[in-house]
């Protein structure tokens, strides 16, 4: 077996960082280039691996002191370096939200937990509309640390076994199984397992499965099947190694321009990248001269191979910081802001990363290796409480509350609120500052959303429980039905039900309108469980007859799907559909429920108020926003499906805008949680207003009834 370096594992960690740097700077078709991610994953174990099971057999043991003072000097100085400049630019050239954002991604990551808390986060790398986190890609550096907790550990056990049995076997001669052979049981369940799991998961969940160590696992179990089964695999004719290596490069090449951001991954896709990459790692032990080893084991790409840690660890923050603030991080500009990470990287690698690596300082004693874990957590925490503390005194604004005027304050005819509206956009207009001790504080504008408790019903094929709400001592039934922006609505439905004896049931799923249509998920394709819990709500509402049922959502804008499963996503023909949809949804509940009305959706804004907000030197001029007019075309919609069907429609607009233009601060309030989304504080502020068009109130007379 060819042992020690091997040159054209260089190149192919400089394949994946490429392949990951062109996806994210999106520079040319390799739109499927986070794949280089799973390349490194099953390099990672490969050579992990063979490490581990070489020392078994050569000494009889696995030294856990040795190994992950080996990781801590290889993974924690640069990591580390990466966290603190990121962390201390970010405060500097992000808006106040995003570096908040930074600081506690930071904390995450230093404990090398980061894909847990994305994951939590519901963060999607194709689809958000918020910027990514610029530390978001220490996801996978928690990843592998994660797994390389545990299977040192099975590699020990392992030895133990074997020295067991080898002390056992007739004429002590023999030395028992092989660590390498008895690795290989354990890792195919553990591969078998994780894949099961990656291809369920990444169905139900995939933004939470894109994170999940538990889906990753058998991607660094292949590199590490591979090392283990490289006694084997060495006899395998060169021709043939050659014709094994060229294969898995071509899966590589396949997938980084096949996938894109609608592929379900990791799932079944990934086998592609991952098998081609374990095969190009087992083709490569005794290859013929034909073979792909010769071109990956050019100066070139073994000079990017050493640098690859750092190139992956810099090129993310470099990306998503430039390009919040000055747009640079694509296409032609996003290869500009890579030849500026390209000697940054090398200069991390030859003055920070490799001289630590190999310090005498360490290696001498291993137990130094291993104390750089608390070392820098000491000294990371500190620097992550004086940046939190410099963003915190930079979002506090100083301006006063904006107020109606006394002579409108006065008038029982003008609606208050939309007078407050027309107040603040007169405020932004003078360019006054931003109010301080704003509702919500801007740090928490992110989490202020309604809480549904146990009722989230976004997973699939779980049980869905009932949670009443409101007065659930009540002797009326009130049910909200709808989305995300039906959600909003939460805390005034819950207030009015209190006030006037109604239980509340809110039905809701994000991304899965109460409008009966079918939306287009995300990784492509029909969204079937919205539709099974659509049929579901209806089933309640038949079940519960309640007095009053709410609708509320705004249209998929990823598109509906045609009666042939068809994509559907020109506005025109989506708006058509949507309107016909809600029209058949009244005419499904409207014989079960006593009172049916569309919660209309307030206008989409054309910028995300909390980083505008927390920019530095933001007034309420600099965010003072306009109407989205694709919002304006779905909200008409659902109008012109109420009055087709004669139920009323509930006109929120004039609560957060006038003539097309849309203060971010009303009152003292943060009125959009982001872009589409009312922040939870407002809603509860618009209680009163939200009242006075649904008439809760049993004591209510509608105006000309007898």
């Amino acid at each position: 077996m060819q042992a020690g370096f091997r040159p054209d594992i260089q190149g192919l960690r400089a394949l994946a960082v490429l392949l990951v740097i062109l996806d994210h700077a999106k520079i040319g078709p390799f739109h499927g280039g986070f794949v280089g991610v799973d390349v490194f994953f099953v390099i990672s174990g490969f050579l992990i691996t063979g490490l581990l099971v070489s020392e078994a057999e050569r000494t009889g043991r696995v030294s856990l002191l040795g190994f992950y003072a080996r990781r801590a000097r290889r993974i924690l100085p640069a990591a580390t370096l990466v966290i603190v400049v990121t962390v201390w630019i970010g405060t500097r050239l992000l808006s106040g939200v995003e570096a908040d954002g930074a600081v506690k991604d930071a904390l995450w990551a230093t404990f090398f937990l980061a894909n847990f808390k994305f994951a939590s986060d519901g963060t999607d790398y194709f689809q958000n509309e918020n910027p990514p986190s610029p530390l978001q890609h220490y996801w996978s550096l928690a990843v592998e640390e994660q797994f390389y907790v545990v299977w040192p550990l099975l590699v020990l056990l392992l030895c133990v076994y074997a020295t067991w049995r080898a002390k056992r076997s007739s004429g002590q001669r023999s030395l028992g199984p092989r660590v390498r052979d008895l690795g290989v049981s354990p890792l195919v369940v553990i591969i078998g397992i994780s894949f099961a799991y990656s291809v369920s998961y990444s169905t139900t969940d995939p933004v939470s499965a894109y994170f999940s160590p538990f889906t990753r696992a058998w991607e660094l179990g292949i590199g590490a099947l591979a090392a283990c089964l490289t006694t084997r695999l060495i006899l395998l004719k060169p021709g043939v190694q050659a014709a094994l290596s060229w294969g898995g490069l071509v899966a590589v090449a396949v997938a980084s321009l096949a996938f894109d951001g609608t592929t379900v991954f990791p799932g079944y896709a990934a086998a592609l990248p991952v098998v081609g990459t374990a095969a190009l790692l087992a083709g490569g032990l005794r290859p013929a001269g034909w073979g792909p080893q010769r071109l990956l084991s050019i100066r070139p790409m073994r000079l990017a191979g050493d640098w690859s840690y750092s190139l992956y660890l810099w090129h993310w923050p470099a990306l998503i910081i430039i390009g919040e603030r000055w747009g640079w991080d694509s296409g032609w500009r996003g290869a500009v802001v890579m030849a500026g990470v390209v000697p940054l990287s090398a200069l991390s690698y030859h003055y920070v990363e490799n001289p630590l690596r190999r310090a005498k300082l360490f290696r001498v004693r291993r137990m130094r290796g291993v104390l750089l874990y608390p070392a820098v957590v000491v000294l990371t925490l500190p620097m992550l409480a004086a940046a939190n503390n410099v963003v915190q005194n930079e979002v506090n604004g100083g301006g006063p509350p904006i107020l109606v005027p006394e002579s409108v304050a006065q008038d029982p005819q003008q609606d208050q609120v939309v007078a407050l509206v027309k107040a603040s956009i007169t405020a932004a207009q003078a360019d006054q500052d931003v109010p301080g001790d704003l509702k919500p504080p801007i740090l928490q504008l992110g989490e202020d959303i309604p809480d549904l408790g146990e009722c989230q019903y976004f997973k699939i094929n779980e049980d869905r429980p009932l949670c009443p709400r409101g007065d659930t001592d009540g002797d009326k039934t009130l049910v909200l039905i709808g989305d995300s922006h039906a959600r909003q609505w939460v805390p005034a439905l819950d207030e009015l039900a209190q006030r006037y004896g109604y239980v509340a049931y809110y039905l809701i799923r994000e991304g899965c309108p109460s409008s009966d249509v079918t939306p287009w998920m995300v990784h492509g394709g029909p969204s079937t469980d919205c539709a099974a819990f659509q049929d579901w709500a209806r089933e309640q509402v038949a079940d519960l007859q309640p007095d009053a049922v709410f609708l509320g959502s705004e249209a998929n804008r990823r598109g509906f799907t045609s009666d042939d499963d068809e994509l559907v996503d020109d506005v025109p023909t989506m708006a058509q559909m949507y309107q016909e949809g809600m029209e058949r949804e009244i005419d499904y509940l409207s014989p079960h429920a006593g009172k049916v009305t569309i919660i209309g959706d307030p206008p989409a804004v054309s910028e995300e108020p909390g980083p505008c907000l927390s920019e530095p030197g933001a007034t309420l001029g600099s965010c003072l926003m306009t109407e989205d007019p694709v919002s304006l075309t779905f909200i008409d919609s659902l109008r012109q499906a109420a009055a087709a069907k004669g139920v009323p429609f509930v006109e929120t607009g004039s609560w957060f805008c006038s003539d097309g233009l849309c203060p971010s601060v009303v009152g003292d309030y943060i009125a959009h949680r982001d872009r589409t989304h009312i922040s939870r504080s407002y809603a509860g502020f618009l209680t009163d207003e939200l009242e006075a068009q649904i008439h809760l109130d049993p004591a209510y007379v509608a105006p000309g009834a007898a």
